[in-house]
């Protein structure tokens, strides 16, 4: 709108904006008039003309009500309108006097604001608007009273309700002084660079007054004087904790606008102090971006700082604790990632969504080695340490990652597996997606799995339920090639599969069929062509070193193989391994305690068999349970029958391998958590089985077991109380974390022979638990007492395909006159046995090894395998043919 001299000439520019006023009032302010609004400023600066109204009703201001106008070129481009639309107050009211009101805000000043001596002046009765959400609820007259105070400094401005006294809104009239606050801790470690970190929320006492920074680091404090100042290391959201004298502040005189850092100089104790707090505000802020809504976020957390111990750290789930410096380890306190690992075990430990995910020791390590690598930047995690700048660990090494099962060991070494997994994944993502958008995602992703996962197998399927998009994962999800090969190189990657497994056959002359068919393989992920399929089988009792590899044969995603004849009464054991393009690896089954499947070569009379269809808890049936050792509260002795529930927390099944029935410990449902008791042992007893007449006797079943490190808890079966099996243990002291951790229907075969002495046993389940991490147990179905019948290797007849028996197949010794497997020994296999020297498997001469196994060097003398050259031709290739014919049987 053009008005010719508006910027030069103050009153035509007024004239304009008041006769746009009287135009448009309705548009500016609905319900007002014109002459309400009463000329505040008119004002040139920098070619803008600015013309300013208060709003007026009823010959009262209306607080907070305007009108603005802005002239440029003589032109009216800006309008702005704070006008308070439809002020409705009432007419003819009585108000109160002065003295009534000065009474009540007086009451108000002392009760609501704890004001000790104050003073009041009385301004004018102005029109006071109230808002609530955004909209206006109410108006009122008040009356403008400003009170002012010296112990606190203070001066306000209040409105008080001129009908009733109620101080309906104060305003501070102060101007403040600022100054800004740091804390200088090193960046990583003391011998790295330092840098200064904003106190945040920190609690100050200025000139006697307490008060604390903002979000920024800034201190404000009444007037614009310098001031004396004392700072401490503890806010709303943290405190720092010295364990080693008295707790940290400084003295410091300020003036306003001054940059104030907290320096440690060399002092280790007080350095310990800054850097635990500036690093936890650090990681404590970093948190926030994972789950902004984490309420555990919003409590003190404790630092406690300078314990007199050395090279450590911990976390109790809640507080962070550092130890002082040694000759060999620095403070723990003045290492940046060392503070964001303690405090990653508490974030993990308040950050598990109960009934979904649990606390697993090696899974919090990992991801407290990934939460400090992904704030850094640097997958070399605890750099300082030492006393140099090598990583503690480190979770991206140039050489060999730690990849499930192979590396589960000692804590922290099996946690790089998911820290190994998550850094791999986030340089993955940040190459698709670019620094930022990658690192957001992974972060992301990783929340996921700190929130769900109950131990890093589980991290992988968690990861993809984060990512996916539509509530589908059989169609992927956006960044699963992505995911596959980081997880994949790693071990975890989970390929669906179905195992056409074995348990007990008669010898076959074409052999054992094994057979895997893969599932959610995705042909879109480069990586997710499997370019090598294994099947690695050994006898019961031979070394995993001598296991027999056999390339298994592809057709689309079936993979077959067979393992050759063998003699009756042998116990095979035997594993699938895949390579995938990308060459991570995965093995079935997937159990690092007990790593191989089993069957038995042979024919078996039942002797005793039940499905658990029916109770077995019946006295018709004989079955027994109860509680040896432990509190008998309730569910202690938690042996059940029934169907399985498959409890999150546990790992138990959800179905039954054959019909419905199964016994187990807690098998979950109402008021149960799938879960055994702490500190207690309690048995499960089968009903008394004759076995007159009958050697060779077996217990054949299936298992789900979930059971602790032996180290700490023991699953055993047992015959007549003798153990014949238990689950592994570590010996890894505290470490120990090979927990037994089935995740199908496993066929396990047990010889009792040795443990029987009569005509009659009775087989026991147990666990004995310790107080610490529990899981779901065992879970028992199709269970059977068996007989071998026919031909047994070991019994001390050469009978059927065995070519030699000397009643010692279940000898651990491989070699001698007869094998373990009752195979004869053959020069040129690769087996040296008890009379050959060596066995290189070569049939050529000219190397370490004779042609006829024997070093006449070190077997002069010697019988067996001893020939001239003709002879040797002639007895290898005899041996030869014993091999091959015993292969075509």
């Amino acid at each position: 709108l053009y008005t010719k001299n508006a910027n030069q000439n103050a009153a035509v520019a007024e004239n304009a904006a008041i006769n746009f006023l009287r135009t448009h009032i309705q548009l500016l302010a609905p319900g007002a008039k014109a002459t309400d609004f009463k000329l505040a400023d008119n004002v040139l600066h920098r070619g803008i003309r600015t013309i300013g109204f208060y709003q007026t009703h009823l010959g009262a201001k209306v607080v907070g009500g305007q009108v603005s106008f802005r002239f440029k070129n003589d032109r009216l481009f800006v309008i702005g309108s704070e006008a308070i639309g439809h002020v409705e107050v009432k007419t003819g009211l009585d108000f109160l006097d002065r003295d009534a009101m000065l009474k009540t805000a007086s009451k108000w000043a002392r009760e609501k604001m704890a004001l000790g001596s104050f003073k009041f002046s009385i301004g004018e009765r102005v029109v006071l608007p109230i808002w609530k959400n955004s909209k206006l609820s109410s108006t009122h007259w008040v009356q403008e009273m400003t009170i002012e105070t010296q112990t606190p400094v203070q001066k306000m401005k209040i409105y008080v309700d001129s009908q009733n006294g109620e101080i309906l809104q104060s305003e501070s009239l102060l101007h403040y002084a600022e100054a800004q606050v740091n804390l200088e801790a090193p960046v990583r470690h003391p011998g790295d660079v330092y840098s200064e970190y904003p106190a945040r929320d920190i609690n100050i006492v200025v000139d006697g007054q307490s008060t604390t920074t903002d979000q920024n680091g800034i201190l404000s404090w009444p007037g614009n004087n310098p001031s004396e100042l004392e700072v401490f290391l503890e806010s709303e959201l943290i405190a720092v904790n010295n364990q080693s004298g008295s707790g940290a502040s400084q003295t410091f005189n300020i003036t306003p606008d001054q940059v104030l850092t907290w320096q440690a100089n060399d002092d280790e104790l007080l350095e310990a102090q800054l850097s635990g707090y500036a690093h936890t505000q650090v990681v404590k802020n970093f948190a926030r971006t994972l789950n902004p809504g984490l309420a555990w976020l919003d409590r003190q957390q404790q630092v406690n700082v300078n314990i007199s111990d050395s090279c450590n750290a911990f976390s109790d789930g809640d507080s962070i604790n550092f130890l002082v410096a040694s000759s060999q380890c620095e403070n723990t306190a003045r290492l940046a990632d060392v503070v964001y690992h303690e405090f990653g075990h508490s974030l993990h430990a308040n950050s598990i969504i109960r009934g979904a995910g649990s606390f697993d020791g090696a899974f919090s390590e990992g991801l407290s080695d990934y939460l400090a690598a992904t704030i850094t930047g640097d997958p070399g995690m605890g750099r300082g340490f030492f006393k140099n700048n090598d990583p503690l660990r480190h979770i991206d090494p140039a050489n060999r990652e730690n990849s499930w099962p192979d590396d589960v060991g000692e804590v922290h070494f099996t946690g790089l597996i998911f820290g190994g997994a998550m850094w791999d994944l986030r340089k993955l993502l940040v190459a698709t997606h670019g620094e930022e958008q990658g690192v957001s995602i992974a972060n992301r992703l990783f929340y996921g799995a700190v929130q769900r996962s109950s131990n890093i197998p589980t991290t992988y399927v968690e990861i993809l339920a984060e990512d996916d998009d539509d509530g589908d994962l059989s169609n992927g999800t956006p960044n699963i090639c992505n995911i596959n090969a980081s997880f994949g190189r790693h071990g975890l990657r989970t390929v669906e599969l179905e195992l056409d497994g074995l348990d007990t056959s008669p010898p076959k002359t074409e052999g054992f069929e094994v057979s895997l068919t893969t599932q959610g393989l995705l042909n879109a992920c480069p990586g997710d062509r499997v370019s090598e399929a294994n099947l690695l089988w050994r006898f019961e009792g031979e070394d995993l070193a001598d296991a027999k590899n056999i390339p298994l044969a592809e057709n689309a995603n079936r993979f077959v193989g067979n393992i050759p004849n063998a003699s009756p009464g042998q116990t095979i054991r035997y594993k699938v391994e895949l390579e995938f393009a990308d060459g991570t690896k995965q093995s079935f089954p997937n159990n690092p305690a007990d790593p191989e499947y089993q069957f038995y070569v042979g024919d078996v009379e039942e002797i005793y068999c039940t499905d658990f269809e029916s109770d077995p808890f019946l006295e018709s049936a004989g079955w027994t349970h109860g509680l040896s050792r432990g509190t008998n509260t309730d569910g202690a002795d938690d042996w059940m029958w029934g169907s399985p529930q498959g409890a999150p927390e546990s790992g138990d099944p959800s179905l039954a391998f054959s019909g419905n029935g199964v016994v187990g410990n807690d098998l979950g449902g109402p008021d149960f958590n799938g879960l055994y008791q702490a500190d207690k042992t309690n048995w499960l007893r089968s009903p008394t089985i004759n076995i007159e007449n009958h050697s060779n006797v077996r217990l054949q079943y299936r298992r789900w077991l979930t059971v602790e490190d032996a180290f700490f808890d023991k699953g055993t079966i047992s015959v007549n109380d003798q153990v014949v099996w238990e689950n592994l243990n570590s010996n890894n002291g505290n470490s120990s974390t090979t927990h037994h951790s089935d995740r199908e229907w496993r066929f396990h075969d047990v010889s009792l022979s040795e443990a029987i002495t009569g005509d009659e046993i009775q087989v026991s389940f147990s666990i004995e638990s310790d107080g610490g991490l529990e899981f779901g147990g065992w879970n028992i179905d199709d269970f059977c007492i068996v007989a071998s019948v026919g031909e047994l290797c070991g019994d001390g007849e050469v009978n059927g395909n065995e070519e030699c028996d000397d009643g010692t197949s279940n000898s651990d010794v491989t070699g001698g006159a007869c094998r373990s497997n009752c195979t004869l020994p053959v020069c040129g296999d690769s087996v040296i046995d008890d009379n050959e020297d060596c066995d290189d498997g070569n049939t050529e001469n000219g190397d370490s090894c004779p042609l006829d196994c024997i070093d006449e060097s070190a077997s002069a003398g010697r019988a067996g395998c001893q020939h001239s050259s003709a002879p040797t031709w002639f007895g290898i290739f005899i041996g030869l043919l014993l091999f091959r014919r015993r292969r075509a049987r």
